[in-house]
This record gives structure tokens, sequence and C-alpha cells, in this order.
């Protein structure tokens, strides 16, 4: 068997599930070993450098210019989406006003992580930093609602994040 006569989707999946596993293991073993209240900033502060990172090169590679619409936006994120968003994520996105997208999270793998290492009530969400990184990498203006200093699910209410736009 050749890496070439691996289907790229496959591949993408499988380096996607390593790297969810590698972001599980670190954080289990600095919140062991620091605790909740300096795990958690770090993994904020590393999931957002991450994403700028990640998609400051995903940008480069594939010669794409900083979008100046929401049209170039949303293409330029479902390339993004379908990059790095692992397929076990349950997650809608849709754009429900003009310079509005709107992601609707029903099914969390850190939530579930998190409530099953019995951490959930001191986690602050690392996934939206991470896209939050993706949009300071395409040098946008942008507005994130609610506030998500803690877990929504773990506050009883609906993942459902809002980013309004400034084109």
């Amino acid at each position: 068997m050749t890496l070439d006569r691996i289907d790229p989707q496959k591949l993408n999946s499988f380096l996607i599930k390593n790297w969810m596993t590698h972001d599980a293991l670190w954080y289990g073993e600095v919140a062991g070993k620091l605790g909740m209240p300096e795990a958690s900033p770090i993994n904020l502060r590393v999931c957002r450098k991450l994403g700028q990172i990640e998609f400051k090169r995903l940008m480069k590679m594939l010669e794409a210019t900083v979008p100046v619409d929401m049209q170039a936006y949303q293409k330029l994120f479902e390339i993004g989406k379908q990059v790095f968003v692992p397929d076990f994520m349950a997650l809608d996105i849709d754009y429900p006003a003009e310079k509005v997208q709107r992601f609707c999270v029903r099914e969390c793998f850190a939530h579930r992580g998190m409530e099953k290492a019995g951490l959930l009530k001191d986690y602050e969400c690392g996934i939206f930093e991470r896209i939050v990184g993706w949009l300071d990498a395409m040098k946008l203006t942008y507005t994130v609602e609610p506030d998500l200093f803690r877990c929504l699910k773990f506050k009883g209410q609906e993942c459902e994040v809002t980013i309004k736009f400034q084109f």
C-alpha cells in the first residue's frame, strides 16, 4: 500500500482525528498539572493562535486574498470548514441576514469530553476561539454573540453563536 492510494477525504479525517486526540490529551495533561483556572485560558490562547496560523497557511496555499464582502468570505470559510472541521462535529451554519453568520452546534465533542472528564463547569469554549482566529487571519472586523465565557450547553443554553461582520 502507498499513500497515494488513500482517499484524500479519508486522509483528511484521519489527520483531524489525530490532531483532536492530541488536543484532548494535551488539555487533560495541562488541566491535571495546573488545574482548570490555568488550563482554560491557556487553551483559549492556543486555539486562537492555531486558528490564525492554520488559516493564514490555507490562504497562502490557495493564494486567497482578504475577503472584501460576505460572498467572498463564505467561499473562503467553506473551504476552511472542509479542511479543518471534523466530520463528527454536528454543526449547522447559516446566514440569516446580510453580513451575519450563525453557528448552531447540535452535538459538541468538546462539551461531551469535558463532561466525561468532570471539567465542564470550568470549561471555556476553545472551538469558537479557533474560528475567531480564522477571522483574525482574514483581517475581518466582526462581533461575536453571546459571550462564550463558559460553555453555553453547561449554562443550559443552546450552543448558538452569531457573528456579525462589517465589510
